[in-house]
């Protein structure tokens, strides 16, 4: 047990130290991008192993031995598509929360991935008796992100109600004035990253003035809470799939 708590602090760790260096370096230099390079990788090799295994054991199972087919349907296009689009979606996303998060909320996303490694090692220790490779993996890796994100969206969405600042003017400007308010706590210099990440800055300053104009409403409520949902998920699974490539490496070391 102290193993697998180790490989899912390994994977958090894996996980938030390019964050850390792209928050700490981005205001200086677009190089800051490079940070991501490693992080990719691992979550593209992660993400189209297990899900590579999936549509294998599928195909296999359903397509005749002797069948032409077998050599044709492999599963590997779909795995390498949605392994591109999880990159494509998590980075952006967790890139922009990198910069926007204060020191409370970074730990508490830190204890999200944490949890999300130990809760999908746990399940899957108890789903292995029952499901063959590579479906308690599967298993486990949706259940555990499910699991995790929704135990930490309340969470994360209280401390976004209770301990998010805005300045206090957004409390009488338009909502196109509280956007560009927003756009200006990007860097000073341009380029084509701040140009990609100005979009979630407006969006972030046009969801506080929503926030301020509806007051303690259930709008705000849900604002907060779809924010948190979307972050949870994401981070869990990335934090999974890491873990997982953890173990794998772990597993493939003892082997040798």
């Amino acid at each position: 047990m102290t193993k697998c708590a180790l490989n899912a602090c390994l994977a958090t760790c894996a996980l938030f130290l390019p964050l850390y260096l792209w928050r700490s370096t981005y205001p200086s230099s677009d190089w800051a991008l490079l940070a991501f390079l490693p992080l990719s990788v691992m979550l593209f090799h992660g993400y189209l192993s297990f899900s590579s295994a999936i549509f294998q054991a599928r195909f296999r199972a359903a397509i005749r031995v002797g069948s032409p087919l077998k050599s044709i349907l492999s599963g590997r296009i779909r795995a390498i598509s949605g392994a591109i689009i999880f990159v494509l979606i998590s980075i952006p996303l967790l890139a922009w929360q990198a910069l926007v998060s204060s020191f409370l909320e970074i730990l508490i996303l830190f204890a999200l991935g944490v949890t999300a490694g130990g809760v999908f090692v746990g399940l899957k220790s108890k789903l292995l008796p029952h499901f063959r490779q590579p479906f308690a993996n599967a298993a486990a890796i949706s259940l555990g992100t499910w699991i995790s994100a929704a135990a930490f969206i309340p969470i994360i969405a209280w401390m976004n109600w209770n301990y998010v600042t805005y300045p206090g003017e957004i409390r009488t400007v338009s909502l196109p004035e509280a956007v560009m308010q927003g756009l200006q706590e990007l860097p000073p210099r341009r380029g084509w990253i701040a140009e990609a990440l100005a979009p979630m800055y407006a969006y972030e300053a046009g969801k506080l003035w929503a926030v301020v104009k509806l007051g303690s409403s259930k709008w705000s409520t849900i604002l907060f809470s779809l924010d948190a949902a979307l972050v949870s998920f994401v981070l869990a699974r990335a934090s999974i799939i890491l873990t997982l490539l953890v173990q794998t490496l772990d597993r493939d070391k003892d082997a040798t």
